[in-house]
């Protein structure tokens, strides 16, 4: 017959051998749900953390709306989902089209020419729109040209300080 001591050592094995082999599954199946991402990732500039952060708080979100059993678990899910739709929009990254249609509306579409410089290694890059006609008219559209480029990084920049302002303010209530 078992004694105590048997019987204890014997549940610690078999726990051990049980928790081993669910770690090793769950650990294969993350590898698979995570390739793609890191086969994609680089580290040479801070556009490749975003589809990281977002399949993370993709998961998280789902993870904690389906299965959470903490009281506020609906609301956690919401408040990621609302980093996970923001992550999309910095990944898209559409800001310029936004920024730019009322000046593309006004001057028309343009046209690149590449004029060789003095370094031929170099070439100066000219855009020319259709309903740019005289001086005053170019002044202007250079003058709307950087509104609209100041645009496009105000709407990129708020963003991205929304996103980390709420996962800095929610991410530690984040969990199940």
């Amino acid at each position: 017959m078992f004694n105590i001591e048997d019987k204890l050592r014997y549940n610690k094995q078999y726990q051990w051998t049980k928790d081993k082999i669910r770690n090793t599954k769950y650990g294969v199946c993350n590898l698979i749900r995570w390739f793609p991402v890191i086969w994609k990732d680089r580290w040479w500039d801070h556009y490749f953390i975003y589809p990281i952060l977002n399949k993370k708080l993709s998961m998280m979100e789902k993870h904690i709306r389906e299965d959470g059993h903490h009281l506020h678990n609906e609301r956690d899910a919401d408040q990621i989902k609302v980093c996970v739709l923001l992550l999309k929009r910095i990944i898209d990254d559409n800001y310029g089209e936004n920024a730019f249609k009322k000046h593309n509306e006004k001057w028309g579409d343009s046209e690149m020419s590449f004029i060789p410089t003095d370094n031929p290694e170099f070439s100066e890059m000219k855009i020319d729109y259709e309903n740019v006609v005289t001086e005053k008219d170019k002044e202007q559209e250079r003058k709307d040209f950087k509104l609209a480029m100041e645009k496009e990084e105000y709407l990129r920049k708020q963003d991205i300080d929304l996103l980390f302002k709420m996962m800095s303010k929610h991410i530690r209530s984040w969990w199940d």
